[in-house]
């Protein structure tokens, strides 16, 4: 008697392994880092072990917590600080004073390197990303290091000396000329998502005018905007004052039924108050040009005048270039009230279309870094 032999078949689910892999981010350019670490989250192909390594204080002359001190750690990355000097090239004795920091924080670079093993080291910008990276060259771990702006900071400058890769925002032979030739690649920058899909926010509509001037602030911006509020009232004002000032301007909210003041942003906030604007008021940082740019905002850029090599000004001028009928540049030394009302005035008058803006995630510098570990 022949037995049938009863064949079971088995469904195999195959399940796709990430390799792992280490990476340490370090610089005082949170921006574009934060995005990072949204694509690194999501990376399809690698589950990173992600470790921030920033200031705890704003310098050596200013201990103020650093933005990054208080905002890595509430994303769940790993948050380590390296007291380090800055290299001031516009006062001497800062530079002397944080010499002792600088000599430290080299040997706590290599550390904190040796500690967390990492596959790969970036840098976005900032004296405290040197002695990382000088560290992870001696480590012989591979690094690239982003220059978010038009220009070479002295940072860009010295790490360019020990990375594998150069990233530039821009494709700009003069900022080329002055880098290793062999290890430049455009990547262009990183934008935050949110961005351009900003969330139900506590601040309420409408918003003719949105002013800001980065993290902190400017005081400068900030009296200047004091000196109008009786002459634009018949605006709704969104001010992002900066620590600094915010408790003085708080108490203007009681007597201007229009304003409203905050003395920071969290990324959507921001995003929203970016998004909803008529107008943006602001000093012109490299982030903060290339996000009205993107979304086609209307702006009065006031450009810092102290800034490194004058790329505050440069900056503006890009963003004026981009966009020439909606923006207005004036320099300090030409700022007044009338000069700031007019442009006010004027920007809010033109009628701009409400284009639906769709942009992607930029995922060149996320290619760079597997091309390179």
């Amino acid at each position: 008697m022949s037995k049938k032999t009863k064949k079971c078949c088995y469904t195999q689910r195959v399940t796709t392994v990430k390799t792992k892999k280490t990476i340490i981010i370090t610089g005082t350019h949170l921006t574009p880092a934060l995005e990072l670490i949204r694509q690194l989250k999501t990376d399809p192909k690698i589950a990173w072990q992600i470790n921030y390594i920033g200031r705890k204080n704003n310098s050596s002359v200013d201990d103020t917590p650093s933005i990054e001190s208080k905002i890595i750690p509430k994303i769940g990355i790993n948050f380590y600080s390296i007291d380090c000097g800055k290299l001031d090239r516009r006062w001497l004795p800062n530079t002397l004073k944080g010499l002792p920091q600088t000599t430290k924080s080299i040997f706590k670079a290599f550390g904190l390197i040796k500690k967390i093993k990492p596959d790969i080291i970036v840098s976005f910008g900032g004296y405290v990303s040197v002695p990382i990276i000088i560290s992870g060259f001696f480590k012989k771990i591979p690094s690239i290091t982003h220059e978010q702006t038009l220009t070479n900071s002295l940072t860009t400058k010295i790490n360019s000396l020990f990375v594998n890769i150069v990233a530039l925002s821009f494709n700009n032979q003069k900022q080329k000329d002055n880098l290793p030739k062999n290890k430049i690649v455009v990547t262009g920058n990183l934008l935050r998502q949110e961005l351009f899909n900003p969330k139900k926010s506590k601040i309420g509509d409408p918003i003719d005018i949105f002013i800001t001037a980065g993290n902190q602030g400017s005081h400068t911006i900030n009296l200047f905007i004091k000196n109008l509020l009786p002459q634009l009232k018949k605006y709704s004002i969104v001010h992002q004052t900066g620590k600094n000032d915010f408790s003085k301007f708080k108490k203007l909210e009681k007597k201007y039924s229009n304003y409203q003041a905050f003395d920071y942003l969290d990324a959507n906030d921001m995003a929203y108050s970016l998004n909803k604007s008529n107008l943006i008021i602001s000093r012109s940082g490299a982030n903060t040009s290339q996000e009205i740019v993107a979304l086609n905002k209307k702006s009065i850029l006031i450009p810092l005048k102290v800034s490194q090599q004058n790329e505050q000004f440069l900056n503006a001028l890009w963003v004026k270039e981009k966009l020439p009928q909606i923006t207005e540049i004036i320099e300090e030394k030409n700022l007044n009230n009338i000069n700031l009302l007019n442009s006010i005035d004027k920007l809010i008058s033109i009628k701009t279309k409400n284009n639906i803006i769709k942009v992607t995630d930029n995922p060149k510098f996320l290619r760079l870094i597997h091309e390179i570990i």
